[in-house]
């Protein structure tokens, strides 16, 4: 029961890890697009938090609330550890340290985000190479029988009906 219990959380984690791979990556390129464009970063927190998919939306809502009870920005960017976990850490610190230091982002940005978008490719070869495994049961439960009830079938009946008793 428990090893049941055990490969079903570890199932539902893998996925719900790859979902917030993927969205760790909009987020990462929608915050590029946004701070290359001229904004701030509270500015483009504010953009993420209107224009992103729900769980880029929750991320920078959750960043935002943090800063309009007086914590610095440089301090509420956990929250990006919170939503999207142990990859998120790179993109934090990057903006901490510019917030706090005033260190320009752009080349780190750039780093970041060729690597986000080699991990979401990893990802997708992974589910691709998955995939031949789970069209196979239905392969042979709805196109096999298929093909024996349209070929082999008629061959047999043809075969049969032309046996004559003797």
């Amino acid at each position: 029961m428990f090893v049941r219990l055990n490969s079903r959380l570890s199932v539902f984690l893998r996925g719900r890890t790859a979902h917030a791979s993927a969205a760790l990556v909009e987020f990462i390129d929608l915050l590029v697009v946004l701070l290359k464009s001229g904004r701030t970063s509270h500015q483009a927190l504010d953009c993420i938090a209107r224009w992103g998919s729900e769980d880029v939306q929750h991320a920078a809502v959750r960043i935002l609330d943090r800063c309009a009870v007086g914590e610095r920005l440089a301090d509420a960017l956990g929250e990006l550890l919170v939503v999207f976990g142990a990859p998120a850490v790179g993109i934090a610190n990057t903006l901490a340290a510019a917030e706090r230091d005033g260190l320009p982002i752009a080349a780190v940005l750039d780093r970041l985000v060729s690597e986000a978008h080699a991990e979401r490719r990893r990802q997708a070869q992974i589910d691709a190479s998955k995939l031949p495994i789970k069209l196979a049961f239905p392969l042979v439960t709805c196109v096999l029988p298929s093909f024996v009830a349209l070929t082999i079938v008629p061959i047999l009946i043809g075969a049969l009906s032309s046996l004559t008793m003797t």
